[in-house]
């Protein structure tokens, strides 16, 4: 997980994000249901694309790549049901994986100790061993993060282990040339992974820091 700024508010939800969100109360309040339509106006392609921008088309919680697989879901940062006001409010969304989001819909516990990458910096509360994510000793908001979204599950160890290894084999190949020139701008592409808009540059991030300190870069 990486920190995410929020980008401007669709003008979709400028011009309907209120009236949206009053029609969908005043059924609620009169114990009706709301119809598939009201409770997804949200789901429309300004703001699905301003979500894709500003995840660099990943998901906001494990960093995959949505569209290589999936369209990826619209998710509401404070579950909709907990707070029914802020269904359509630009701030509450963001956009994740089906298998995060579906994780992260079963929680039912409190979720001011969830970790908001929009709100919290990730680099103070979670850190890599290996492949594994671990939140730091003493942040509870981060240990209940990855379990609620299980962001140790299988198949992520096995795409963050595929990235490792390739940062790895990039590093020996920058220690054995001889280039100057070729060696710096090796350095760049192995930097180039930390960056946003790459899958798990978290795990890029804390992996670059840890081999520029012990190769004096």
């Amino acid at each position: 997980m990486i920190r995410l700024n929020k980008g401007t508010r669709p003008s979709i939800l400028e011009r309907r994000a209120e009236q949206w969100t009053r029609e969908l109360l005043e059924k609620i309040n009169r114990g009706e249901e709301p119809t598939k339509v009201e409770k997804t106006r949200y789901n429309h392609h300004e703001v699905k694309e301003a979500l894709l921008r500003e995840t660099n088309g990943k998901c906001a919680y494990c960093e995959s790549k949505l569209r290589h697989v999936a369209f990826g879901d619209i998710e509401h940062i404070v579950p909709k049901s907990v707070l029914p006001d802020r269904w359509f409010v630009w701030e509450n969304l963001t956009l994740a994986c089906d298998v995060c989001n579906t994780n992260k819909s079963n929680y039912s516990g409190d979720h001011d100790e969830f970790v908001d990458p929009y709100a919290n910096e990730p680099e103070d509360l979670f850190w890599f061993m290996d492949a594994t994510l671990w939140g730091f000793p003493g942040k509870d908001a981060a240990d209940t993060t990855i379990r609620i979204l299980k962001l140790n599950r299988p198949d992520l160890l096995e795409k963050r282990r595929e990235k490792l290894n390739y940062l790895m084999k990039l590093l020996q190949v920058i220690a054995r040339t001889h280039s100057e020139y070729l060696k710096e701008e090796l350095k760049k592409d192995f930097g180039n992974e930390t960056n946003p808009d790459k899958e798990y540059a978290a795990l890029a991030r804390e992996f670059f820091k840890r081999a520029a300190a012990r190769l004096k870069w």
